[in-house]
C-alpha cells in the first residue's frame, strides 16, 4: 500500500509521535539517550507514524557522523515489530536511511528535503514513503536572519522542484509527504504565514506534514519548550483546519483526545 492510500483508508489526521534518541535535542534531549526505551514504545504504538531520530536539528546543532547516528539509532531496532505502523528514520544521510530500512524501518524523513539524491534512490529501491522537509540553510545557521522575498512562493517552487526530482529517481508520487519545515529557517511571522496558508500547497496532491511541536515560535512570555503544550494543541487545531494531514508531536496522549475531537468537527 501507498502512503497516500493509507492516509485515505484511516480517513483522520494522522499523528506522528518524536521519539529522539540524541543528547542535545531542544526539548526531550537525552532523556532517552541512555535509557530503556521500552515504557517509551508503549506510548507511541498509538501514533500512526513514530518517528526516531539520532542527530539533533535544533536550531545551532552541529552534524555527527554514520556511525554514530547509526549506533545510536540501532536503539531502536528491537521494538519495531508493528507491522502496521509506519516507523520513520529521521536523517539527511542516506547510508544511515539504507541502515534503518534494512532493520525494520519503513520510512524517511529528510529535513533537507533530498540535497542528497541518494536518499531519492533509497526510496524508491525500497518503495518506502519518504518526507521532503524546507529548510534554509542547514541546523547551525538556519535561524541567522532567514530571508525570503515570498515565503509561500518560495516554498511551493521548491516543493515542485523536488517532488519532480524524487519522481524521476522512481519515487511513486503516492509515497511523497511534504512539510513546509516550522522553524527551520524561518521568523516567528514566517511560521505564521506558513500555518495560515497551509492549503496552498494541497495543490501538489501530496499529504502534507507539520511539525511544531513545543517550538520557539510558540513561546508566550519567554517560556520554556515544557510549558507549550496548549500552544502547541492550539496552533496544531488552526493546522488541521487548514489543511495538514499529518501533525508530528512528542504529546501523544493530549494529541490523540484534542485531534479526534477536530477531526469530528471537521467530519474528517
Amino acid at each position: 500500500m501507498y502512503f497516500k492510500d493509507f492516509l485515505d483508508k484511516n480517513s483522520k489526521t494522522l499523528i506522528m509521535g518524536i521519539l529522539n534518541i540524541t543528547p542535545d535535542s531542544f526539548y526531550d534531549g537525552n532523556k532517552y539517550f541512555d535509557s530503556d526505551l521500552s515504557k517509551k514504545f508503549s506510548e507511541l504504538d498509538r501514533c500512526d507514524i513514530i518517528d526516531i531520530g539520532a542527530e539533533s536539528s535544533r536550531p545551532g546543532a552541529k552534524s555527527i557522523d554514520e556511525e554514530d547516528e547509526k549506533n545510536r539509532i540501532s536503539k531502536a531496532f528491537k521494538f519495531l515489530i508493528n507491522t502496521s505502523k509506519y516507523y520513520s528514520v529521521d536523517t539527511c544521510k542516506p547510508n544511515v536511511a539504507s541502515f534503518c530500512i534494512k532493520n525494520g524501518f519503513n520510512m524517511i524523513n529528510d529535513i533537507t528535503g533530498g540535497a542528497n539524491r541518494d536518499m531519492f534512490d533509497i526510496a524508491s529501491n525500497y518503495k518506502v514513503p519518504i518526507i521532503l522537509m524546507h529548510m534554509q540553510g542547514n541546523p547551525i545557521n538556519m535561524q541567522e536572519k532567514p530571508r525570503y522575498n515570498s515565503i509561500i512562493d518560495e516554498l511551493k517552487l521548491f516543493f515542485e522542484k523536488r517532488i519532480n526530482m524524487a519522481i524521476k529517481h522512481g519515487v511513486n508520487p503516492k509515497n511523497i509527504i511534504i512539510d513546509p519545515g516550522i522553524g527551520f529557517g524561518k521568523t516567528v511571522n514566517q511560521n505564521n504565514q506558513i500555518i495560515n496558508n497551509i492549503f496552498k500547497f494541497n495543490a501538489f496532491g501530496c499529504p502534507i506534514l507539520i511539525g511544531l511541536s513545543r517550538k520557539s515560535f510558540l513561546t508566550y512570555k519567554s517560556n520554556e519548550p515544557k510549558d507549550r503544550l496548549e500552544s502547541s494543541l492550539a496552533v496544531s487545531a488552526i493546522a488541521i483546519n487548514n489543511g495538514a494531514n499529518i501533525i508530528r508531536t512528542h504529546d501523544i496522549k493530549k494529541s490523540i483526545e484534542v485531534f479526534s475531537v477536530i477531526d469530528r468537527i471537521l467530519n474528517k
